[in-house]
């Protein structure tokens, strides 16, 4: 049985480039997002949702640095 790939090899060019092409799709569906609430509106809203999470969990998997004391704590 076959299974998901759960291990991928990107580069950083790489996910900034999947991180600016979420936010571009977000910033088109805000644009055509109505005030009244329509089916549209609605699903597009749902949709910002949901690329708002993925974004998030790009995010929240990136190892940040920081610049550290001697000691090995971080400054500031």
């Amino acid at each position: 049985m076959t299974t998901y790939n759960k291990q991928f090899d990107l580069s950083i060019e790489d996910v900034d480039l999947i991180e600016h092409a979420v936010r571009y799709q977000i910033s088109h569906l805000a644009r055509t997002e109505a005030s009244v609430p329509t089916p549209q509106s609605i699903a597009n809203h749902n949709k910002i949702m949901e690329l708002m999470t993925v974004l998030g969990g790009l995010h929240n998997q990136k190892i940040w640095y920081s610049q550290t004391h001697h000691t090995g704590v971080p400054i500031g």
